[in-house]
């Protein structure tokens, strides 16, 4: 049974200084993110205002374990830019889940 997940992004303090030098980073994270969502992994992400590195993802996976492996591949996981305080959590989604497009 497919479940949802909220990825809680939390980057580390070098991360704008790092993108600032490696601008494919922010080219091969947008091309993550179109093809987690073509791939009807990818709910919806967007970062959190004011913008400080932090952000919100919704996936869909089988369980945590399938949720962790999907956030592995993104790029800010392979670069490195993740902090250790971002989390990857089950949803329960108890309102509009008709809306998520099981």
């Amino acid at each position: 049974m497919t479940k949802f997940f909220a990825v809680v992004v939390a980057t580390i303090p070098e991360y704008y200084e790092y993108k600032k030098k490696h601008p494919e980073h922010d080219r091969d994270q947008l091309a993550w993110f179109n093809e987690q969502y073509e791939k009807g992994i990818l709910i919806c992400c967007g970062p959190f205002v004011p913008h400080d590195g932090t952000g919100l993802w919704i996936i869909k996976a089988e369980n945590l374990e399938e949720a962790m492996k999907i956030v592995k591949t993104s790029p800010r996981v392979r670069d490195g830019m993740l902090a250790e305080s971002a989390r990857v959590v089950e949803w329960n989604v108890h309102l509009g889940k008709e809306r998520l497009k099981e």
